[in-house]
Order: C-alpha cells, then structure tokens, then sequence
C-alpha cells in the first residue's frame, strides 16, 4: 500500500509493499523555458535492512538553452539510510549530500554528472530524454516494520537554462498530490500567513462597508 500526504509543512511518499509507485512532479518556467520533468518510484523488493526501486526519470523540457537535469534530492529519507548504490542508466546516487539552490544538505541524491552540485554543460539528462535504471537503499532499521519514506522538499537542479544559460534548482510535487500541477509549482501557504490574509480581507470588507453607511 503506497500513502502520499501533502500539507504546509512538507509532503510525504511511503512505500511498503512490493509494488507501490509514486512520481515526483517538477515543473516550472524560467527565462523563456519550460521546465518539465518526472522522476518515478515503483518499489521492486522490501527486506528488513533493504529496498530496491526501479526508477524511471523523463525530462520534458522545451524552451531556449538545453535545459538538462543534473540532479535531484530526496530531503528526509525514513528509516535513517546506512547505504545506497544505483544499476543501469546514466545516474548514480549518494547520501548527506548538498544540493544547490538552498535546499542544503539531503538524505538522498540522485545525479548522473559529477557530483549532487552538477557538472559539465553537457552532462545530465536532456530534452526529450528518459532513463530507467534500479536504486537500491540499505537500513541497519527495519523497513518492513513501517516502510521506508521520502520526505519533501524534492529538490531539482537544471543547467544551461533559459535565454540566460543558468542553472536553475527549485522544488517538486507529488504527482496527483493537490496542488500539484504542471506549469509552475508553488509554495503551499503557511497556516500563519492564510491568517493575515483572512484578517486583511475582512479589513477590507469592514472599510467598504463604513463607507456605504
């Protein structure tokens, strides 16, 4: 049974039987481009001290640059990882790493060029490209007592993007998750902040209505 929970503070992928799929939405413009891409799970085997996935990564990306995928991470990885090693494909995969952009140090990342911070302009994953290979995730924990999740944020590094040629590194969505949609992602309101709207609106509407008194 494969649950994904979404809310303001972070969103949750958990996997526990052989079988459960989720998939990673990134998508967003910037200078011109389009950035599209998702990285699917589907979990292959679940052992008490091992997990393996087949992984399966597209990059839909149009626009000016090359707009390549170099990297993304997985924020908080349960339970706490020992090891992790990748088969087949372009991409390889490491634990505390950093990736770029403020999202600092991750439990898990996933590159296919030098390192977590990226690379040379033509590594990584170009328009129009997918890629399947296998990911396998150890545990001195247990993962059949709980499952093993992936907590947000689900960091992504491009490069070469845009009219500008920059990298540009932003946050993904559970697909199908609401609020989850394609063309830009954003940031889901803070309970404090959807407060100080409330509060201003019916200012609003206090001021209006003094005013037709």
């Amino acid at each position: 049974m494969l649950a994904a929970a979404s809310g303001a503070h972070a969103d949750l992928m958990l996997f526990a039987d052989a079988g459960d799929t989720s998939t990673i939405l990134y998508s967003t413009l910037h200078q011109g481009a389009t950035l599209n891409a998702t990285v699917g799970f589907t979990l292959i085997s679940l052992l008490a001290n091992s997990a393996t996935f087949a992984v399966t990564i597209n990059n839909d990306s149009t626009g000016p640059g090359t707009n390549r995928l170099m990297s993304f991470g997985i924020d908080v990885v349960t339970p706490t990882l020992t090891g992790q090693s990748t088969t087949g494909g372009i991409w390889n995969v490491s634990s505390n790493d950093v990736l770029p952009g403020g999202f600092q140090q991750v439990d898990l990342c996933i590159w296919s060029s030098n390192s977590c911070s990226g690379g040379a302009i033509g590594d990584g994953l170009g328009e129009g490209g997918s890629n399947v290979f296998n990911m396998t995730l150890t545990t001195l924990g247990d993962f059949t007592s709980s499952g093993i999740s992936f907590t947000s944020p689900y960091g992504v590094k491009f490069q070469n993007v845009g009219t500008g040629g920059q990298s540009w590194e932003f946050a993904g969505c559970i697909q199908g998750a609401i609020g989850c949609g394609g063309g830009d992602n954003q940031t889901v309101p803070e309970p404090a902040t959807l407060a100080l709207v409330g509060l201003g609106l019916l200012g609003t509407a206090w001021s209006r209505r003094r005013h037709r008194v």
